[in-house]
């Protein structure tokens, strides 16, 4: 029988609701009074990042008051933070949740993150082989959990990759802006049904990308060509299996 939105966001339910009980357990942080809207965001983010708040997902107030121990206006401005990131969604007379995604916005996401990947491939002469080794380190445990069958593992995975990738150009703003833009893929990925041949390719595309990256080849071509084939390809193949 066909997997609905409807049965999708039930499924779910359970796990966000006790995602949000449990927010500074899940974040790490510890939440006090005197947090900002910014921190409150940010643990928002990670969680989406995460998986834990898949779209659809209420956002109610009281709860995050609760949860952070902050005012009612700290939240409402964290939801307008994440409102301008397009994470989140109002509903008239139903109030805030996690957005759902179309067609389109991945598209545009795709679109947005490839001319920075590609930056990256080519700054990743100046990394250092830790940072270079990173990448492929991502790739063996995403292996591992798909060996596992843990395929929303193997999604946190997949985007942990590829904002390392753009974490190599050594920009706070653009990692940043980045973190972002990873966080919107997260929406589209949590609705994907059967998530295992959704995910499957991208591990040996994110593979090949490592050790293209790790030996150097990446970078020797775009200063030959002043383009990366291989490793542009592997972006774009990566966007159209998303899109598709």
């Amino acid at each position: 029988m066909a997997t609905t939105p409807d049965d999708r966001e039930a499924r779910s339910g359970g796990a966000a609701a006790g995602a949000l009980a449990r927010i500074g357990e899940l974040a790490g942080l510890v939440i006090d009074r005197s947090s900002t809207a910014e921190r409150v965001a940010d643990v928002l983010r990670e969680l989406i990042i995460s998986g834990d708040l898949p779209p659809g997902t209420p956002l109610r107030e009281q709860q995050l008051v609760t949860s952070f121990d902050v005012s009612r206006n700290t939240i409402r401005e964290a939801f307008r933070l994440l409102g301008r990131e397009r994470l989140v969604a109002y509903h008239l007379h139903r109030g805030v949740s996690v957005r759902r995604l179309d067609e389109h916005d991945v598209a545009d996401i795709y679109r947005t993150r490839e001319p920075l990947e590609l930056m990256a491939i080519e700054y990743s002469a100046a990394a250092s082989h830790e940072q270079l080794s990173e990448l492929l380190g991502w790739v063996e445990q995403a292996e591992q959990a798909a060996a596992d069958g843990d395929w929303k593992q193997v999604a946190t995975l997949n985007i942990s990759f590829h904002q390392g990738l753009v974490e190599l150009i050594g920009s706070e703003r653009i990692s940043a802006f980045f973190r972002v833009i990873d966080a919107e893929l997260r929406l589209a990925f949590a609705v994907v049904e059967p998530p295992a041949d959704f995910f499957r390719p991208f591990i040996p595309r994110n593979r090949k990308i490592a050790e293209l990256i790790l030996s150097g080849a990446l970078v020797r071509q775009h200063a030959e060509s002043a383009s990366v084939p291989k490793g542009k390809t592997a972006l774009q193949q990566g966007a159209r299996h998303a899109t598709h």
